[in-house]
């Protein structure tokens, strides 16, 4: 067990390490492809210092030949994909039921899509449109073909997460949320489906709420301020997954 463990967390720190990559420059709009380099001076970076989370801590957050400091994303993208491998392991234990490790792939796949958007939302306010159209049709395949969810429910549920944030975006005229958060919205309702896509919208906007309560108490962000959007659609998307049963049948004793 503690191996097993242990070969999730390492792996999904290594994926964190490459999703960091992808990050830095998908934004750049360069191939993926050759060695990594400082952002700020362009060295080449060795082997030692593109062990995650580890050579960030050596370092101490500053580039080994510049040391000008490197962004506080790097540690904080591998441990949150380590975290969201683990609990992808917990739903789908592959080690032990062997048979569940396509779910395992898949669930791991998406919820890491998720976090590559929500740091790009956080950093520069915008969303790729491209890789979510992608990671929509991934849903949609292995979701519909694989009859994890009726099509029914995969549709109904893109709809109403496109209909119901793009309406926001056409009532506000921008202001609210920008282009690429209905996108995100019909990618949410590719991957949880009818209901549970009514649900990640509850749990966004409840969750959100309070932390952005939170935020303007301690003056983090300020009346009028854009805040990106994407990271709180994904903490829905999160809550959904974990405890969307439980909500749901709670609503329906409400009812």
């Amino acid at each position: 067990m503690i191996f097993d463990v242990l070969f999730v967390c390492v792996l999904g720190a290594i994926l964190g390490s490459f999703l960091n990559v992808l990050i830095i420059r998908l934004h750049e709009g360069v191939t993926i492809l050759g060695r990594s380099r400082c952002v700020h001076c362009e060295q080449q970076l060795h082997a030692k210092h593109l062990v995650p989370i580890l050579s960030w801590l050596v370092l101490r957050g500053r580039c080994a030949f510049c040391r000008r400091p490197i962004h506080i994303q790097y540690p904080l993208v591998e441990i949150a994909s380590m975290l969201l491998l683990f609990l992808a392991y917990v739903r789908h234990p592959f080690f032990v039921q062997t048979q569940v490790w396509p779910a395992f792939i898949f669930e791991a796949l998406m919820l890491l899509t998720f976090l590559v958007l929500a740091v790009f939302d956080l950093r520069w306010k915008i969303l790729p449109i491209e890789p979510m159209i992608v990671a929509i049709l991934v849903a949609l395949s292995w979701n519909g073909l694989s009859g994890v969810l009726p099509w029914t429910s995969l549709f109904g549920g893109m709809v109403l997460g496109a209909g119901f944030l793009g309406a926001q975006v056409w009532l506000s005229g921008g202001r609210w949320m920008g282009g690429g958060d209905p996108w995100l919205g019909a990618l949410m309702g590719a991957f949880l489906g009818w209901p549970s896509i009514a649900t990640a919208l509850y749990i966004t906007y409840v969750a959100g709420g309070l932390i952005l309560l939170i935020l303007l108490l301690l003056r983090v962000v300020r009346r009028g301020m854009r805040v990106p959007f994407a990271p709180f659609l994904a903490l829905g998307t999160l809550g959904a997954l974990l405890f969307g049963a439980t909500i749901e049948t709670w609503f329906r004793a409400m009812l």
